[in-house]
């Protein structure tokens, strides 16, 4: 079955879905003019191909940012989430900011090489939700991104060596009922931080996960458990808050050299999630502060939507999405 993705022209748009180019948003005037930004969307859940426009439409068209979309596809060139290539990843070559979103790729070595690099380049980084757990099953140059890679030279993957945490025993799981309870995110206590500017409280359709705080990192957002699914009061009250989101200014590069590189992480982002205006703020402020730009970040930043945005709710199924001019 096909499910039509709405892509409306309020800003220059170019490529084709079908065809698997990426969507470019050209930006104008803003804080971002001269800026490019760089969608990863490539997961097999939790609609990265819905949110990942939506939130490059609002850097764009808000903010002045050049924003540039990459999809995964099948093989007739679909996008097909969590799909086995990522076209048009060169674009990675000329980015300020990688915005990723993914999860359990497996890419072909030409496509990877140039996310590699960008790392090696020590680029800065904001991942969303599985991202911690973005390969498995690569195999050859990169099996080390792989996120149950056990080596000593880059344990966890590119995952755990960007953004702190890998998936399994040794560090995410789920904390709770995910589809069946969704979440609260507020901040953490004490922290204060530039990301958290204007941003108040976040409810998040994406079920918790239990994420201890990693090593050198400055927490951020803390989630609860909720009974119900949808916005409501009714807390798990055998869930105590659990760090949701973070901030690192290091990571460590392929090549196993540590870089002095802003990247954040944030366990939630599921395409429902961006209905919260707080929800788009929050990942507004984060994508300004890992570009360095936190002098710009004040409470009233425009957040929104732009165009119709009506997203599909997250699963497991297989979805494939086309154009619509």
């Amino acid at each position: 079955m096909k499910l039509k993705l709405k892509i409306f022209s309020l800003l220059l748009f170019t490529g084709s879905l079908q065809a698997a180019e990426p969507l470019v948003y050209q930006g104008g005037e803003g804080v971002g003019k001269g800026k490019h930004v760089v969608f990863l969307a490539n997961d097999h859940e939790y609609r990265s191909e819905q949110t990942c426009p939506l939130m490059a439409k609002l850097l764009a068209k808000h903010h002045g940012f050049k924003c540039t979309v990459l999809f995964g596809t099948d093989r007739e060139g679909h996008i097909k989430p969590g799909g086995n290539s990522v076209p048009g990843m060169e674009a990675l070559e000329s980015a300020d900011l990688l915005f990723f979103f993914a999860r359990f790729m497996n890419l072909p070595d030409e496509q990877v090489d140039h996310l590699a690099q960008y790392f090696e380049d020590g680029g800065p980084a904001v991942g969303l939700r599985t991202s911690t757990h973005c390969f498995n099953g690569q195999s050859g140059k990169w099996e080390k991104f792989n996120f149950n890679y056990a080596g000593e030279s880059y344990e966890g993957g590119l995952g755990k060596q960007i953004f702190g945490h890998t998936w399994g025993k040794t560090g995410q799981g789920h904390y709770g009922s995910n589809h069946e309870q969704g979440s609260r995110l507020t901040a953490l206590k004490q922290a204060k931080h530039p990301v958290l500017t204007g941003v108040g409280e976040i409810h998040a359709y994406s079920g918790a996960y239990d994420s201890p705080l990693p090593e050198h990192s400055t927490g951020l957002l803390g989630v609860q458990v909720l009974n119900t699914f949808g916005p409501s009061d009714q807390i798990a009250k055998n869930k105590p808050v659990e760090p949701a989101s973070w901030c690192r200014e290091t990571y460590v590069a392929p090549s196993g050299e540590k870089k002095d590189a802003r990247n954040l992480y944030a366990s939630f982002g599921a395409s429902e999630d961006l209905l919260d205006a707080d929800a788009r703020r929050f990942f507004l402020n984060a994508s300004l502060w890992a570009l360095g730009m936190e002098s710009t970040i004040a409470a009233d930043l425009e957040v929104g939507i732009v165009g119709d945005y009506n997203p599909s709710p997250y699963t497991t199924g297989s979805l494939y999405f086309e154009k619509v001019k």
